[in-house]
């Protein structure tokens, strides 16, 4: 019943998602800030009989699969010296994996829950690295600000994602690069693709990666239904097992069937004469600070 509800959520309208999982997100945040080894959330990324796809330092192995899918996300994407911002950065991990194994000049998470900006700043103390309270829909970001934005298994869950890829369209600089990657359903693919378009950004690959999403849950299985076991009380665990993908519940099995697409797009902004100067460290008082 608990995973049917969820489910439903997720596809509902969005002004629907917003009113639940705005709160959802920031409660979590809230209740297991002092699980400082769980960084990431998304559903992972490996690639069946081939070799691992990234080096990872000994503390990080433990998420392995999850920085992969960022590792993916980015792949071919020159990075170094570029200020990326990832918008709904969630508990930080796959900014501070940018930033800890590419070179970029400076990674920005931004994130609508205070409590998961408190977490990242808490956890994450990385030169370059910083995490700031804003909403996706209305980025605290300038014009033309950064080089290159990352959306990560989230704009689903916007109310309005097309507002959302306007506003990546106005914080790129000219011919910056929007990496995004999402799930979503076959029938919802023609109106996702239309809603980039109507953004201005220039589409320069798009690929289906479920396949190697729903290997990296196959091999994540044990870790994430231990985590559930341990951290999730008795009855909210068939809502968690949900949640994070476990075998045996819808994602997987959707995933595994070919009912649920999991989408990586790359766009780009189109180029023109660029804003003098960066705002970029400007972006933090555009909003309050948090303690």
């Amino acid at each position: 019943m608990l995973s049917d509800l969820f489910l439903l959520l997720a596809c509902r309208s969005g002004q629907h998602r917003r009113r639940w999982f705005g709160p959802l997100f920031e409660q979590i945040a809230r209740r297991t800030g002092h699980i400082e080894g769980w960084t990431f959330m998304n559903y992972g990324y490996a690639r069946k009989g081939l070799p691992e796809t990234c080096d990872l330092d000994p503390d990080e192995e433990a998420e392995r699969y999850c920085a992969q899918l960022y590792h993916r996300v980015v792949d071919g994407i020159e990075l170094d010296g570029k200020d990326v911002v990832e918008v709904s950065c969630g508990r930080g991990g796959g900014a501070a994996y940018l930033r800890r194994h590419f070179t970029p000049r400076s990674v920005t998470g931004i994130d609508i829950a205070p409590a998961a900006v408190a977490f990242c700043r808490r956890v994450h103390k990385v030169p370059g690295l910083r995490f700031i309270q804003g909403d996706a829909e209305a980025l605290p970001a300038f014009d033309q600000s950064c080089d290159v934005v990352v959306n990560v298994e989230a704009a689903s869950l916007y109310e309005d994602p097309a507002r959302f890829f306007a506003e990546v369209e106005r914080v790129l600089r000219p011919g910056g690069i929007f990496l995004f990657a999402d799930l979503c359903f076959p029938h919802e693919v023609p109106g996702l693709r239309a809603a980039l378009a109507a953004s201005g950004l220039q589409m320069v690959d798009e690929d289906d990666i479920a396949d190697n999403v729903s290997h990296g849950l196959e091999l994540d299985a044990a870790r994430r239904s231990a985590a559930v076991r341990e951290i999730v009380p008795w009855p909210l665990r068939g809502l968690a097992k949900v949640f994070v993908g476990a075998p045996g519940t819808r994602f997987p099995t959707l995933f595994a069937s070919g009912r649920l697409h999991y989408r990586c797009f790359v766009l780009r902004k189109a180029e023109s004469t660029p804003a003098p100067g960066s705002q970029l460290d400007q972006i933090e008082t555009a909003i309050p600070a948090l303690a």
